[in-house]
Formats: structure tokens, sequence, C-alpha cells
């Protein structure tokens, strides 16, 4: 029973039962508070978002904890969701930043004391885990989106990199990992016993038909350079532009194919440090007219059908989050077989695999989607129907029970 407080007396009859009602609710939800560094867009922010908008709210109260002001914090303000903006994550890594940050989610787990403390980052993951479990949180439960030992760098500090991961994962009361790969590369002792594997869910609303799409799409691109649509094959990929997503890998393979296949554009979506080489690369190929280099875009997701084939040539991805979105698109797909990209796509099933950095596999691939309407169409209906299965209501009833456990 709900003790009567001086704003409960201001209530009378059947108002001061629902007053009641609803504090008792309240009372026993439990509060999630979800800690992810950036604020920007990607599949990790997206995954946050959709937890924090579509946990049960009857059980769960959200708080979400950031850095930086981008869009994943305008959609979780829209949605109703309260949001904490930490100003130390907002900086480039150093003693003095990392030591602020800690500061300040002390003092936010303190004050929120939630009953479940949800770490979805590799930076903040660490430190994260360490503070939640000092300060006694009930349930720390850390989200493993990909690994950093994954990207180019030195041998040395991939050692330091994993080895800060596996911490995260021993101090954490319970890991989810994106796909079986995530779980697999870090094969460290402890960590299978506390991970669970929850393939992400996506639900992207309603999509532009293909025309709508094009017309959208053709709208950011510079000088307005295609002038015509129709007859036309669009290629499309999305992603950040990073030496790590290869998307001059696509520029190569369209060099080399153009020729056989002229009708081809290929459409990139994505900002990044790339930009500037993947323009340069354009030039030396001379496909200016041919490839197009869009930039961000929000929920690039619902303009997926003005592709005809959608292409992914990462070195490296945990999940595949947009190869998911292509399938809900009703895309044929040609990607790389690295990461978890195999458990969305099963090659020559459901899409068409090619080794990481392999050109030759790639064009070969492209060609034989390009040469056959039926392949196109039973792939990509194959991919569509195992998409929709594997839906966000499932992954958000799955997390809720980890909580509860």
């Amino acid at each position: 029973m709900v003790p009567e407080s001086s704003e409960m007396a201001r209530f009378e009859g059947p108002a001061k039962e629902r007053y009641t009602r609803i504090m008792t609710a309240s009372q026993k939800r439990k509060k999630v508070l979800f800690l992810i560094t950036k604020s920007n867009w990607g599949g990790a922010q997206r995954y946050v978002y959709d937890l924090a908008n579509n946990l049960n709210k009857a059980e769960f109260e959200t708080v979400v904890a950031l850095g930086g002001e981008g869009e994943l914090g305008r959609r979780l303000h829209d949605a109703g969701i309260r949001v904490i903006t930490i100003d130390s994550l907002k900086r480039n890594v150093s003693l003095k930043n990392e030591r602020d940050f800690a500061q300040e989610l002390w003092r936010i787990i303190r004050v929120e004391k939630p009953d479940v403390l949800h770490v979805n980052s590799s930076k903040a993951g660490g430190v994260g885990t360490l503070l939640g479990r000092l300060l006694l949180v009930p349930k720390v439960v850390f989200t493993a989106h990909g690994w950093a030992f994954n990207e180019d760098r030195p041998w040395w500090q991939k050692i330091i990199i994993k080895f800060l991961h596996w911490f995260t994962v021993i101090l954490s009361h319970r890991t989810i990992a994106v796909s079986s790969a995530v779980l697999r590369q870090l094969d460290w002792p402890g960590v299978e016993r506390r991970t669970k594997v929850l393939h992400p869910g996506r639900n992207i609303g309603a999509m532009y038909e293909a025309a709508e799409a094009r017309e959208k799409l053709q709208e950011l691109i510079p000088e307005k350079s295609l002038t015509k649509t129709k007859g036309l094959t669009w290629l499309g990929t999305i992603g950040e532009l990073h030496p790590i997503k290869r998307q001059a890998l696509l520029i190569e393979c369209l060099a080399l194919i153009h020729d056989d296949y002229p009708q081809l554009r290929l459409f990139i979506i994505g900002e990044g440090s790339e930009r500037k080489n993947l323009e340069n690369l354009i030039i030396e190929k001379n496909l200016a007219d041919k490839v197009f280099l869009l930039g961000s875009i929000s929920e690039a997701a619902r303009l997926l059908k003005a592709f005809s084939i959608f292409l992914l040539t990462s070195k490296s991805e945990a999940y595949g989050y947009v190869v998911h979105e292509a399938g809900l698109a009703g895309l044929p797909v040609v990607a790389t077989n690295v990461g978890g990209i195999p458990e969305i796509i099963e090659n020559k099933v459901s899409g068409l695999l090619v080794p990481s950095d392999d050109l030759n596999a790639l064009r070969e691939a492209l060609s034989k989607l390009l040469d056959s309407q039926t392949l196109r169409l039973t792939l990509a209906a194959n991919l569509k129907a195992k998409m929709l299965d594997r839906s966000l209501d499932k992954m958000i009833r799955a997390t809720e029970a980890l909580y509860t456990l």
C-alpha cells in the first residue's frame, strides 16, 4: 500500500484510487540506466533506442546516459525518454577525460540508483561495469556490439584492447553478444558462460516505394549529375566512410564491370574519414557520373527500395544491421563472409557471400545477380522471410528476461 502523502491528499474518490494504482506500479518498476559513448545514429545507438523505447513500461523505467548531442539524444527526447548528457564523453581520450568520465558516471549511478545498468560501448564498457559493481547495482549488463581489436591496428594494441574487453565481460553479471561470431572472437576463459547471443531485431516502419525513394535520393546528387533513372540499375550500400567498411572495393568493382553493364549506378550512403580518398578514387576511375557519395541520411533504411541490389564489403561486422534492413526491404544482397553476416545470410540461399578484400569474388557474385532475375528474386524472398521472423519484439522480450533473472 502506498503511504498517503501531501500529493495524494489532493485527490479524492476514484481519482485517489487511480493515483494510488499509478504510484504503486511506479514503485514496482525496475529502473534501467542505459550507457553509451556516442549519440550519433549507428547500429549500437539504434539498439539502445529500440530497447529504451520498447521495454514494457509497466515493468521498466528507462533512462539513457550518453556523450554528445547527436541524433540518438534527439530521438530519445522526442520519445519522452529522459536523457543524461555526460560532458566528458564528448572529448578525446586522455587520462584526465577518463577520470572526469568516471567521476561523472559515479555521481549519475549514485543519484539514479538503477536496478539495471546496461552498458553499450567499448569506451564506456570497462568503466561502466566496474562502477556498477562497486556501487552494488543489482544487475550490470554489457552488450558487445563488436570488438575494437578487430580493427586494423598494431598487434600489441589488439592484445591490450582484448584484455580490456575480457575484463568488461568478467565484471558484468551478464553479457549480450549480437552474434555468435562476436562470442567466438573473445575466446578467453569465463566469457562463454557469462554471455548470451541475442540477434538484434529491427522494425523499419513505413518504407518508401522504389520510385519515390529514387526521387528523394536523386535530390541529394550534386549538380543533378543523374539525369534519368528509368532503365538504370541502382546498387546501394550504407555505412560509415571508414577504412574497415572497404567502400573503395565497390568503386574498384564498378570500374571493372561498367563496360559490360553500362546501366549500373552506385550510391554510397554514409559519412566519415574516408570521404576524400573515395572522392579521389571516383575521379581516378572516371566514374563521376556513375558513383555518388550521398553523405549521412537519417533513417536511410526507409529508402532502401530505391536499390536493385544491396552490397556490403566490410572487413569486419559484428552483426550487419544494414544487411538485416536490406532483407526487410526485399533486396538481393552480396556481402562479405565476416563476423555476424553469415548469421543473416546463408550463402546461395538468402544472399551471396564473398571473402573480404576479394575483388574478383565480388565481381563474380555481382555479375551472377545482374544476369539472373530469378536468382535475385529467390534470394531476396528468402532473406526477407528470415528477417521478418527475427523481430524487434523477440529481442525486447528476451532482453527483459535477462534483466529479471
